[in-house]
């Protein structure tokens, strides 16, 4: 009898196993995903003169810097521009697990696309972002 409850056992405790690292995994891609877009739409409502760069989101903001959110190597990096100055300087890891993101810029906000993947969840989202508005 043992015999046979035994395998059943283990495969209930693997089962069991395998559905709370998908859980966990899941739930730590939505708080990278939250932590993301709160940090993102702070800056983003202050923005104006939304533009793409080859896949890159650049903006500016009131103080004359320009910012350049920029997809590399499963990150999504944050680097400033002052006013006056020819180059991009500094980054800022804004989000990791990054398999692709997309910015489709329009005249006063910004379509984010974005997903996020680990070794056991993936997460594909979309958000809606609008800038500061003159009149």
């Amino acid at each position: 009898m043992l015999v046979l409850l035994l395998p059943a056992l283990f495969f209930s405790a693997r089962t069991l196993e395998t559905e709370i690292k998908k859980l966990v995994s899941h739930h730590r891609l939505q708080m990278e995903y939250i932590a993301f877009v709160t940090s993102v739409q702070a800056e983003i409502r202050q923005g104006r003169g939304f533009r793409t760069d080859e896949g890159a989101l650049l903006f500016d903001l009131p103080t004359g810097e320009t910012i350049r959110y920029k997809w590399q190597k499963r990150q999504v990096v944050r680097s400033v521009k002052k006013k006056g100055e020819t180059a991009f300087k500094g980054m800022t890891v804004l989000a990791n697990h990054v398999y692709f993101i997309t910015f489709v810029p329009g005249r006063d906000k910004v379509m984010i696309d974005i997903g996020l993947q680990n070794w056991n969840a993936n997460l594909d989202m979309s958000v809606a972002v609008a800038g500061r508005v003159e009149p």
